[in-house]
């Protein structure tokens, strides 16, 4: 059994108009396929950042694959408890639902301050054995826990996003 951490770009760096277009619908695809084949070869915790995008849509995927394989473990990993404090009304709506439904949440800070995003990141490396990674090589937040994981000499599995 291993675990699994999960990156990616917010929904605005990505070149999707909206959750229909067919791009993304081809990409959270992948994504999915990508999940299950992991937990096909043995991975049972799952770890994310929590963040609008990637990491929102990845857990989607947990809970719902979770009547399929009912061991599976989703852990949310945030940044600070004023995450959300930003986000527009059904962003936050969908983050506190699958907050209910995560098996355990770990906060890093209890406010935002200027490091926390940044620990987020390395956390979820330092978590994992696997970085699943929906990522075009910008520079960023996400390539920043890229190339973290790469010093850590974690596997990492990058799936573009187009």
């Amino acid at each position: 059994m291993y675990s699994v951490s999960f990156t990616g770009h917010r929904p605005e760096k990505l070149p999707y108009f909206s959750e229909d277009d067919p791009m993304f619908i081809d990409m959270k695809q992948r994504l999915k396929a990508q999940i299950e084949k992991l937990i096909d070869e043995g991975a049972d915790g799952f770890f994310s950042g929590m963040a609008r995008g990637v990491d929102i849509w990845s857990a989607e995927i947990i809970i719902e694959l979770k009547s399929k394989y009912p061991g599976l473990k989703l852990t949310a990993v945030i940044p600070c408890r004023t995450q959300t404090s930003n986000w527009d009304e059904d962003s936050v709506i969908r983050y506190n639902n699958i907050l209910k439904q995560c098996d355990k949440a770990i906060y890093i800070s209890d406010e935002y301050n200027k490091t926390c995003m940044l620990k987020r990141d390395r956390a979820l490396v330092d978590m994992c054995d696997v970085l699943v990674a929906v990522f075009d090589g910008t520079k960023g937040g996400t390539k920043y826990t890229v190339d973290y994981a790469e010093k850590k000499h974690k596997k990492i599995i990058v799936i573009p996003p187009m």
